[in-house]
This record gives C-alpha cells, structure tokens and sequence, in this order.
C-alpha cells in the first residue's frame, strides 16, 4: 500500500490523505490511536484541503482531465463542481474557494477563486497560467506558481471579491509547476516551505557504448 499528498484538518486532530492501489482517501487521528477511517472512494481521486467547517475539495482524474469534488463530513455527501478544476484550496475562513482551472483545448490554466459554497461569479486571479495556489493566513493573498516557476502573490479583497495585479515574489526550482501536487506551503507568519531541486543539482547525462552486444542473442 502507498500512502500519498497528506493534510492536516483544520483543527490539527486529524490527517487526511490517498492510498494506492484502490485511490481511496482516508483519514486518521493525528495522535496515532484507531483504524484510519476511509471517507471517499474513486479510481483516481487526491485529496487538497480542508474547510473549518469539514468539507474536504478532492481532485478526481477519473475522466482524464479533472474534476473537483466536496465531500461534507457531516452527512458524507459529495458534490462535483463544474469545469475542469483542479488543486482546490479553501481560504481562512472557508468562504472562498481557489483552484486551477483548465483551458481545453488550447492547453493553458489559470488560477480562479469563487465564493464557497456560493453562489457568486469567478474570479480570475492569474492571466499568464498558473498552478499550486495557496492563501496567505488572512486571507488577504492568494499565492500560485507559475508556468516559469516563479512564485507569484496576488492580493485579494474578500469583502469586496476583487484581486490586484500578479507580482513576482521570487524564482523558484520546484520538480514542475503543475500536476506534481503542491510543493510549497505558506507558514502563518508569511514564511514559505518549499520542496526543490538544491541549486547545484543537475540531470546527470550517461553515454553509454557497446550497447548493441548487450541486445544480442546467444
């Protein structure tokens, strides 16, 4: 069994997050006692986050390209958005939802938000593709990686549902910027944890000779 993308809920009591084979998510006690407890089945489903309120947005890549689901742990429901959404993240206090949002057909994505459970329009946060969004603890940025790595902040006025222009925050070495789950988290304190490359690494090139007397038969 593979145990993958882990989460916290968001009172820290307990870690959600997906197995393989089977695609099921599932949670257990942060503290360790009792059986994990399997909250939603697929074939291809990543769980993303938590709302304070327990409802969990889950990617699910069953059709190919994918969807978000929202299981609700108080009556176990699930309920699909519309569009080709992916990497949903709940704000601070669970009235917004950002995510990915896949262009089809001219292979580009962007980072929207709406309201959460809504209704209300989508707002558009990135215009030049964009991926991994997070918020800041206020709930006052919305975080997102770009095509070229770089980590770009947008600010975000929630009262009001509108969002300042992109900037760039720094370069980063992350594995790629998309579809390779979330490679960086943001601390309450506005540091970042970021999982890359260290700056000396390379793909190492192997030329290897004399390789047609390993292919021939006896």
């Amino acid at each position: 069994m593979i145990y993958r993308t882990p989460i916290w809920s968001r009172d820290g009591k307990r870690i959600t997050y997906g197995t393989l084979p089977g695609s099921t998510i599932e949670e257990t006690a942060s503290d360790g006692p009792g059986p994990p407890r399997v909250l939603v089945k697929g074939a291809r489903i990543v769980a993303n986050d938590w709302s304070p309120d327990d409802h969990l947005v889950f990617m699910d890549f069953a059709k190919g390209f994918p969807h978000l689901g929202v299981y609700s742990a108080s009556d176990g429901r699930v309920t699909q958005l519309e569009g080709w959404l992916a990497e949903g993240q709940f704000s601070p206090d669970g009235k917004w939802l950002a995510y990915q949002m896949q262009s089809v057909g001219i292979g580009k994505a962007d980072i929207f938000v709406q309201p959460f459970p809504g209704p209300g329009r989508r707002i558009q946060i990135s215009s030049a593709g964009g991926a991994q969004p997070r918020w800041s603890r206020d709930g006052r940025q919305i975080f997102y990686v770009a095509p070229d790595r770089k980590l770009m902040a947008v600010s975000f006025e929630p009262q009001k549902g509108s969002a300042g222009a992109p900037r760039v925050l720094f370069q980063t070495r992350i594995v790629a910027p998309s579809f390779a789950f979330f490679q960086y988290d943001v601390s309450p304190d506005g540091r970042f944890l970021i999982n890359s490359f260290p700056s000396n690494s390379s793909s190492p090139l192997t030329l290897l000779t004399g390789w047609t007397a390993l292919v021939k038969g006896p």
